[in-house]
């Protein structure tokens, strides 16, 4: 780690307290470090909060990708079982079926490069479809389903609490608010290590600080002098892709849904309290659209996931919201140290829920003095810089 103090243990300071974030602050206070942890708001409240948050490697190219968010469910899984399977972990299955015919040929092709893969994927029939799922309504006649046994979905709150507790009983300080809203990022030099200040004026030296603050990730590595840019596609002007609408609805009848569904038109998974999590992948909203509109859309992916499952005949919009999510511009992962900015390392990636666990631990790992790991060569942030 450069600049470490062979006296003591390694210094870490970890701006952004979303599911990565307080993941990788609970694992490096395990391996013995000191970590700060800082967040503007309160953890878990920006894009963790609203996201979709699907465990998968679905549709996620090129095979280095694949493998990496591959690994990730697996790792999820993993801290699931030595937590003692926490109820925040839903390890259910996903359905999936297409209304074209070519986006059904699309979807047969994808099982099978999946599954030839190694991935588990396969194609089904509406009755054992309806036998996974009872609340199912299909479309006449049925297409072939697309069945994922192995994908599942966080409930990221609790996560992000229990995850949070963890991370304090093992030492870690949480700083929210003007105390943990970084406003200056110096990066190390011969003469020691980086140092952020807050909006709260508070110094904090460290050994590294590492960058996992979302959409504020290049403003973060920008204040550090880097060598070059972090580039995510644009979320803050009007017509912006990276911003998407999410919808809660309920209460669903009995048995409610228990699988996530990938229907054509509406996206589902289970939420707390009774409730179904919905998206639609035309629902086209920014930070600047209309109440109005907004309310207008969350009506209709109501009125399409009606269509799909039977539980939300009786149901109401409970809530929606517009998430902002942090994507890379070339649609892989950013994780690594940052040219230009000694002892600052950045990470941020669109896949934050399904690659949390795996990447707090990859990076533990390279923070704390083991060799770099050639699973992240691909995702290097020097890729962007010309030469």
């Amino acid at each position: 780690m450069p600049g470490a103090d062979a006296a003591g243990p390694p210094r870490c300071v970890v701006a952004g307290a979303g599911v990565l974030g307080v993941c990788l602050a609970a694992r490096l206070a395990e391996a013995g470090a000191e970590v700060t942890l800082l967040e503007q708001d309160q953890p878990g409240q920006a894009a963790t909060r609203s996201s979709f948050a699907w465990l998968n490697s679905n549709d996620k190219a090129p095979r280095a990708y694949h493998d990496l968010n591959h690994a990730g469910i697996r790792a999820w899984e993993q801290l699931a079982g030595t937590l003692g399977g926490p109820a925040w972990y839903r390890p259910s299955g996903n359905l999936e079926w297409a209304a074209s015919t070519p986006g059904r040929a699309e979807l047969a092709a994808r099982v099978r490069r999946l599954a030839g893969w190694g991935y588990p994927a396969r194609l089904i029939g509406a009755a054992e479809a309806v036998a996974l799922e009872p609340s199912l309504r299909l479309p006449r006649p049925a297409p072939e389903i697309a069945w994922f046994p192995g994908e599942g979905y966080l409930l990221t709150e609790a996560m992000v609490g229990h995850l949070l507790e963890r991370a304090t009983k093992h030492g870690v300080t949480v700083l929210t608010g003007t105390s943990g809203q970084v406003t200056d990022l110096e990066p190390g030099s011969a003469g020691g290590g980086p140092s952020v200040r807050t909006a709260a004026g508070q110094v904090t030296s460290a050994d590294v600080v590492v960058c996992c603050a979302g959409t504020h990730v290049p403003h973060l590595a920008a204040l550090a002098g880097a060598a070059g840019p972090i580039p995510l596609v644009p979320w803050a002007e009007p017509g912006a892709a990276a911003p998407g609408l999410v919808v809660q609805a309920g209460p669903m009848a009995a048995p409610g849904l228990t699988r996530m569904v990938h229907a054509p038109e509406v996206y589902l998974r289970p939420h707390a309290g009774g409730l179904v999590h919905l998206e639609a992948p035309d629902a086209a909203v920014d930070l600047h659209t209309p109440d109005e509109e907004l309310r207008r859309w969350a009506g209709e992916l109501l009125d399409r996931a009606r269509q799909v499952t039977g539980g939300l005949d009786d149901a109401a919009v409970t809530g929606y919201r517009v998430c902002v999510r942090p994507m890379p511009a070339d649609g892989q992962s950013i994780v690594g140290w940052l040219p230009g900015a000694p002892g600052v390392y950045v990470a941020v990636t669109h896949s934050g829920v399904t690659l949390g666990a795996h990447l707090a631990g990859l990076i533990t790992a390279e923070l704390l003095g083991s060799p770099a790991t050639a699973e992240l060569a691909p995702f290097r942030p020097g890729r962007f810089i010309a030469g």
